[in-house]
C-alpha cells in the first residue's frame, strides 16, 4: 500500500492546463517588454504611476492566469460529492469523483461485495470423512468458530450446529489463531471441560486444509472431486480438520467439508448490466475457487473467461503463451476475472490495468481488499465493509447493495462535463486576454488598466462557480481528458474573440463609423482626426491658437509656471483628446471582452446550437448579474482613475466631440504632453457605447457555434466528421453520430469518451451477450476499425 501513487489525475490535468497558460503569458510578457522598450522607447522612473509599461504587464499576468480554476473545480467536486453523499456514497478523496467519470474497468471482490456474505450451510450435502459423522463435522465446525468477533463464517458454523446452546459449557476456548489472507486458515485450541482432553480444530480453504492432513495423498483426490461438485452447484467449500493436543507438531485428521452458499446481492446483476451499458467492464477478483467464481459469474450475467493465480503467475514469469496470451498484461486486460487470489495479486491486477492506461476502479469489503482499494484510481468500499477497507477506499457506500455505484458513476460523469466546460472556457480566455491586450499594446502602443482586468476576473471567473450546478447530461461511455482538443479549441476560440475585440477597437478608434451612423461621440484617435478636431473646434473654443505655447492658456500657465513655454497648444490638445477618448475606449472594450467572454460558456458546454440548449438556472443568473455589473462599470467608469502622475487639472481641451464634458468625469485631470503619463490607462465611462458593446458581442456570438462545429469536424471530436450532424443539431441523443464513429456521444458534452485499447481479434465474454455493438450505443451497431483499435471489450457473434 505504501507504493501507491498519491498524485490525483485531476491535479495532473490542472498542472498541464496551468503550465500551458503560464507559457503563453511568459511569451507575451517577453514580446511586450521587447517592443515597448526596444521599439517605442518607453521609460520608467521611480514613483507611483511613473512606469505604465510595467503596470501594463499585470494585465497579461492577472488576466491570463486561470486563478479561479482551483476554486471552480474544487467547488464543482465538493457540490457533486455532497449530492453523492445524499445518495449513499460518501467521498473521502475529492478527486476520486473525476476519476470515477473516466473509470472503464471495475474490479470487484466477490464475497461480501457481489454477494450478501450471508452464508448458509447445506447440512444434507455436508461431506464427512475419516470415520466422522455429519454431526461431528458440524460440531467441529462450531468449535473452530470464534463468535466473539462475529465473522460471518464463524457465525454460520456456530449457528448450524444443533447443540450450539450447550457447546461452550462443555468446551473451553483456550487460544484462537485468526484468519489471514496468506495462510487462509484459522486454528482454535479447545479443551473438553469434563475430560480435560485438549485438541486443535482447523478450518479454512479446503485445498489448504487437506494438505495438512496426515493422509493427504490418499484423500486429496476425493476432496478435490467434492470441491468441484460443490463449485459447480455454486457452493463454497470449507475444510475442517482436527488434531490432538495444544502444543507440539500436530497430526491433522480431516473431519470433512462443509458446503456454504452465499447468495448474490439482490441488485448485483442489474448493477453489472448497467455498468456494461455505460462502457465499464466488470472483472471478478475472488479468493474462492475458480469454479465457484465462474458459477457466480453466470448467475450475475458476467463473463466467465476467468483464470486462477497459477495462470497469472505463469504469465508474469514470461514462459510463453498462457491461456492464449503472450504477456501477463494481455491476460489481465482480457480476462473477465481471477480466482484463488491473494491480496498481493489483487494489487498487481489493478496496477497492471493502470499501466495499460485504464482508469481502474475496485470494490471490496474486507481487509484483504484494502491494498487493491488503495491502489485503484477509485476504491469503493461497500456498506458493512471493515474499517481497513473503508480507510483505504476513496468512496464508501452507506446503503446496502451495489446500485449506488451506478448513481455515483452517473453523478461523476455529470461533474466531469462541468469541469471540461470550465477548462475549455479558461484556456480560451487565457489566450483571448493575452492576444487581445498583447496585440493592442505592441501594435498601437495602447495600455489597459489592471483594475478592469481584476474586475473581469472577479465577475466572470467568479460567476463560473455557477457551472457547478449547470444542467448537463452524463456521457454514455467513460470520459477522458482530451487536452490536445482543449488547447486547440481554446486557441481558436481565443483568437476568434481577439479578432472581435481588435475589429471593435479599430472601427472605434480609426474610423468615424459610430460617429456617422449614430449620435455617439467620436473615439477616433488617429492623428488626422485629432488634429482636425483640435484646430477646428477645441482650441478655438478655448480662445487659443494651435501654434501658441501653453503660456497663452491662463489655466495651464498658472500650473506650469516658467516652464509653460516648453509646451505648445496643439500637442497638448491632441494629448488630452487621445487620453479622454482612450479612457472611454477602455470602458467599451472592457464590457465587450466581459460579455463575449462569459457568453462563450454557453457555446462550449454543448454540441448542438447553444441557443437551443438549456443551461442551468444559476448559469443564467450568474451571467446576468456579472454582466449587469460590468455594464454599469463601463457606462459610469471610475472618474478618470488612475490619474496621470504628471498632470494638468481643469483640462481645457478635453471636451468630447459633442462639445460637452463627460458627465461622469469631474476631476478633469489630464496628462502633460510629451511625458510618460500620456500612456496612463485611466478609465472614463463610455456612456451610450455600452449598447454598442452588447450588440457587437451578440453579432460575433453568432459565429461561435459554426466555429465550434468546424472544430468538431477538423478534430473529429465525438466522431463528428463521420456523420450525425443534423441529428445532433436538432437535439437528439447522438446515437447516430456515435454509431458511425464507433463511440458513444453525449449531446451536451464535448469531452472525449471512449473504451480503452484492445484487440479486434479476441473475443471477450460479456455475461453471455453475443450481439454485436458497443454497450449503451446499440446492439445493431458495427464498430469501425478505429473503435476496434481503442476498445478493451469486443463482442463477436457466435
Amino acid at each position: 500500500m505504501g507504493s501507491t501513487n498519491a498524485v490525483a489525475n485531476l491535479q495532473k490535468i490542472m498542472t498541464r492546463i496551468g503550465g500551458c497558460c503560464l507559457i503563453t503569458i511568459g511569451v507575451w510578457i517577453i514580446i511586450e517588454l521587447s517592443v515597448q522598450f526596444g521599439h517605442y522607447h518607453h521609460s520608467c522612473r521611480a514613483g507611483v504611476g511613473n512606469c505604465p509599461t510595467l503596470t501594463n504587464m499585470l494585465v497579461i499576468i492577472v488576466g491570463g492566469i486561470p486563478i479561479a480554476m482551483p476554486t471552480v473545480l474544487s467547488v464543482t467536486l465538493a457540490l457533486g460529492a455532497f449530492k453523492l453523499a445524499r445518495e449513499g456514497a460518501i467521498v473521502s478523496r475529492m478527486s476520486a469523483v473525476e476519476e470515477m467519470a473516466g473509470m472503464d474497468i471495475l474490479c470487484s471482490d466477490k464475497t461480501g461485495t457481489l454477494t450478501l456474505n450471508k452464508l448458509t450451510v447445506d447440512h444434507v450435502n455436508t461431506y464427512n470423512m475419516s470415520g466422522h459423522s455429519i454431526e461431528d463435522v458440524l460440531k467441529f465446525g462450531a468449535l473452530s468458530a470464534n463468535i466473539v468477533t462475529e465473522e460471518p463464517i464463524d457465525m454460520v458454523l456456530h449457528e448450524s450446529y444443533p447443540e450450539r446452546d450447550t457447546l461452550w459449557s462443555e468446551y473451553k476456548l483456550a487460544k484462537f489463531v485468526p484468519f489471514n489472507p496468506t495462510d487462509k486458515i484459522t486454528i482454535a485450541s479447545v479443551t473438553d471441560v469434563k475430560t480435560g482432553e485438549k485438541m486443535r480444530v482447523m478450518k479454512g480453504a479446503p485445498q489448504v486444509v487437506v494438505r495438512f492432513a496426515h493422509d493427504c495423498a490418499e484423500i486429496e483426490s476425493a476432496c478435490h472431486d467434492k470441491i468441484v461438485e460443490y463449485a459447480n452447484r455454486g457452493f463454497r467449500a470449507l475444510g475442517i480438520a482436527r488434531a490432538e493436543g495444544h502444543e507440539g507438531d500436530p497430526t491433522w485428521v480431516m473431519v470433512g467439508l462443509v458446503p456454504l452458499f452465499d447468495p448474490p446481492r439482490h441488485d448485483t446483476k442489474d448493477t453489472i448490466e448497467r455498468c456494461l451499458e455505460m462502457g465499464i467492464h466488470v472483472k471478478m477478483i475472488t479468493g474462492d475457487q475458480l469454479l465457484i467464481g465462474k458459477e457466480t459469474a453466470k448467475q450475475l450475467g458476467m463473463g466467465t473467461n476467468m483464470f486462477t493465480t497459477e495462470a497469472l503467475l505463469k504469465a508474469k514469469q514470461g514462459i510463453g503463451l498462457v491461456e492464449g496470451h503472450a504477456s501477463v498484461e494481455d491476460l489481465i486486460e482480457n480476462a473477465d476475472g481471477f480466482a484463488e487470489v491473494y491480496p498481493e495479486h489483487k494489487f498487481m491486477i489493478v496496477k497492471v490495468l493502470q499501466e495499460r492506461k485504464h482508469m481502474c476502479g475496485m470494490t471490496g469489503d474486507g481487509v484483504n481488499d484494502a491494498p487493491a482499494l488503495k491502489k485503484a484510481d477509485v476504491g469503493i468500499a461497500v456498506a458493512g465493509a471493515t474499517d481497513a477497507a473503508r480507510g483505504a477506499a476513496d468512496i464508501v457506500l452507506t446503503e446496502p447493495g451495489l446500485y449506488t455505484i451506478v448513481g455515483a458513476i452517473i453523478g461523476a460523469r455529470k461533474i466531469f462535463q462541468r469541469m471540461t466546460t470550465y477548462s475549455r472556457y479558461t484556456v480560451a480566455m487565457t489566450f483571448r486576454i493575452c492576444f487581445t491586450f498583447g496585440l493592442l499594446t505592441v501594435i498601437y502602443d495602447w495600455y489597459f488598466p489592471t483594475i478592469l482586468i481584476v474586475l473581469l476576473a472577479v465577475f466572470n471567473d467568479g460567476a463560473m462557480i455557477a457551472l457547478s450546478k449547470d444542467r448537463v447530461t452524463p456521457s454514455r461511455l467513460p470520459n477522458r481528458w482530451n487536452l490536445p482538443s482543449i488547447f486547440t479549441s481554446g486557441i481558436v476560440y481565443g483568437l476568434y474573440l481577439t479578432l472581435s475585440s481588435w475589429v471593435l477597437y479599430y472601427v472605434a478608434t480609426h474610423l468615424d463609423f459610430f460617429e456617422n451612423k449614430t449620435k455617439l461621440v467620436s473615439l477616433n484617435v488617429t492623428e488626422e482626426s485629432l488634429t482636425n478636431f483640435c484646430t477646428s473646434f477645441a482650441i478655438p473654443a478655448a480662445g487659443a491658437t494651435p501654434d501658441a505655447t501653453l503660456c497663452t492658456v491662463p489655466t495651464y500657465a498658472e500650473q506650469l509656471g516658467a516652464s509653460c513655454d516648453q509646451y505648445d497648444v496643439l500637442n497638448q490638445c491632441i494629448t488630452e483628446q487621445r487620453y479622454v477618448r482612450g479612457a472611454m475606449m477602455r470602458s467599451l472594450l472592457y464590457l465587450q471582452v466581459s460579455v463575449s467572454g462569459q457568453a462563450l460558456v454557453f457555446v462550449v458546454r454543448c454540441v448542438e446550437y447553444s441557443l437551443l440548449s438549456r443551461a442551468g438556472l444559476l448559469t443564467y443568473v450568474a451571467f446576468f448579474v456579472a454582466q449587469v455589473a460590468s455594464t454599469l462599470i463601463a457606462a459610469f467608469g471610475f472618474n478618470g482613475y488612475e490619474e496621470p502622475s504628471t498632470n494638468l487639472e481643469d483640462c481645457v481641451f478635453c471636451t468630447m466631440s459633442s462639445g460637452n464634458h463627460n458627465p461622469f468625469w469631474n476631476k478633469r485631470a489630464v496628462p502633460l504632453e510629451g511625458t510618460e503619463s500620456a500612456f496612463t490607462a485611466s478609465v472614463i465611462g463610455c456612456l451610450g457605447y455600452v449598447i454598442v458593446a452588447w450588440i457587437w458581442s451578440a453579432i460575433w456570438y453568432m459565429g461561435l457555434d459554426p466555429l465550434k462545429w468546424a472544430l468538431f469536424y477538423v478534430l473529429n471530436e465525438e466522431g463528428f466528421r463521420n456523420g450525425g450532424f443534423f441529428s445532433t443539431f436538432y437535439g437528439q441523443r447522438g446515437e447516430a453520430m456515435g454509431t458511425s464513429a464507433g463511440v458513444g456521444i453525449n449531446k451536451n458534452s464535448m469531452s472525449r469518451v471512449s473504451l480503452a485499447r484492445g484487440s479486434a481479434q479476441q473475443r471477450v465474454s460479456m455475461g453471455g451477450k453475443t450481439s454485436g455493438g458497443i454497450p449503451g450505443v446499440g446492439g445493431s451497431m458495427v464498430p469501425g476499425p478505429a473503435m476496434l483499435e481503442r476498445a478493451s471489450i469486443v463482442r463477436v457473434p457466435k
